[in-house]
């Protein structure tokens, strides 16, 4: 059976033909739904179509709250810059001209993020089909992403030099403002929230913020060959964030447990927060020449994927995600909409709205496809060196062909064709 696995998933001959049939399905599912108009990918497709996308006016007001949680277009630079890096690989397999065009859709959504408002540093989550409309809050989790895709669409080999110009000015753009706000991320203005609210940042004292921190500068180094970006990767390297006594270094170290351990909620279906930061630790290990800092990257590559493997389990991807109905009605939280003046206002309504939304249904999808599908992209980011994937890549195969993906309701689709491209492209 694993012989003939390996023979329908991973066919070894050129062109288009190196994507196998399952693959293919899914990619065209991803597109046909889940890729918004402008390029950007959205969390699930709403009830009554174009009607049921936020409107410019509710953007504008904070409907459903203003970090646009549980709306549809809640995570469009989070998703589009991982499903990037998994465009980028499909591209370098079949060198199509259609999939370059999809890729520099992607990219365009990216930029429009980071190209609305006024405020410096500000990726918006999504971005209206009117090129305009976005809600005001950000956050490390949208930023972070934004990052590395574009990171990989520079590095792809797609990008001709006006690009590669043009996109390597809007990070360095970017990661300026950051740095003068010391790491902390700006929101836009939107509606009743005033100038000078922040959510998030990358000088924090997580590993998910070390990885970022460390990723970004010295990326804009690799891109930029500016000298100033190489020494502020070497400083925040050893520097220590506020309130920590260790290094954003042994931070990284300690890998997703240290994560774990300062908010044991994210070990419960959080693993795809993490995907971020295994891709980015990946990348450093892949940059890195100090034989002492790679030897640390690759530890805690390895630790991660040592840590999500029993999320691979069988028992977690039996669960029958058709049996509760998806609520795709974001509108009804509205029943409890409060204006906010402040991004924690704006986080505590969304909260709340969370226990009436009440949605078993994409409870259910995460449990049975984000989360195990999640794991497994993290296992395909580490080196195979140190043998810690166990049987990660049959399960996987076996999970992507067995799910009728146009019958899931969340975008969880994007992530496993990344994470198959992500996988046949292992070193």
């Amino acid at each position: 059976m694993w012989l003939s696995l390996l023979c329908l998933l991973q066919i070894s001959v050129s062109g288009a033909k190196d994507v196998p049939r399952e693959v293919e399905v899914l990619h065209e599912d991803n597109w046909k739904r889940f890729v918004y108009s402008n390029g950007l990918v959205l969390d699930y497709v709403p009830e009554g179509g174009e009607k049921g996308f936020p409107t410019a006016e509710e953007c504008a007001e904070g409907k459903p709250n203003a970090v646009s949680w549980w709306a549809p277009v809640e995570n469009g630079a989070f998703f589009t810059g991982l499903y990037l890096d998994g465009i980028c690989r499909r591209w370098q397999l079949t060198n199509a001209a259609e999939d370059k065009a999809k890729a520099q859709r992607l990219v365009s959504g990216l930029m429009q993020c980071a190209s609305v408002g006024n405020t410096p540093g500000f990726v918006a989550r999504f971005v209206l089909a009117d090129g305009r409309s976005h809600y005001g809050l950000g956050s490390d989790d949208q930023t972070g992403p934004w990052f590395y895709g574009l990171w990989c669409y520079v590095r792809s080999g797609m990008a001709d030099a006006a690009e590669k110009e043009r996109v390597t000015a809007k990070m360095v753009e970017v990661a300026t403002a950051l740095k003068a706000q010391r790491w902390m991320l700006p929101c836009s203005p939107v509606g009743e929230l005033p100038p000078g609210q922040f959510r998030g940042g990358f000088g924090g004292a997580d590993y998910r913020a070390a990885s970022r921190l460390l990723f970004v500068t010295r990326a804009l180094f690799e891109l930029t060959g500016d000298a100033r970006w190489r020494a502020e990767y070497d400083k925040v390297r050893e520097e220590k964030p506020p309130g920590s006594d260790k290094t954003r270094l042994q931070i990284v170290g300690e890998a997703m447990a240290g994560d774990f351990a300062l908010l044991p909620m994210l070990s419960k279906q959080q693993l795809w927060i993490f995907i971020n930061s295994q891709a980015m630790i990946r990348d450093l290990y892949d940059m890195e020449t100090d034989p002492v800092v790679r030897g640390i990257y690759l530890q805690t590559l390895q630790s991660n994927a040592r840590t999500v493997l029993p999320q691979l389990a069988e028992n977690t991807m039996a669960t029958d995600w058709t049996s509760v109905p998806f609520n795709a009605d974001w509108r009804a939280l509205n029943e409890i909409w409060t204006a906010q003046k402040s991004s924690d206002e704006a986080t505590q309504l969304a909260q709340k709205q969370f226990k009436l939304w009440n949605n078993k249904g994409r409870t259910l999808e995460i449990k049975s496809l984000r989360e195990p599908v999640c794991a497994a992209w993290i296992i395909f980011l580490t080196p195979k060196e140190g043998g810690v994937e166990g049987n990660a890549a049959e399960i996987f195969q076996r999970l992507v062909r067995r799910t009728d993906w146009r019958s899931v309701s969340s975008s969880f689709g994007v992530f496993a064709e990344a994470a198959w491209y992500r996988m046949h492209s292992r070193e």
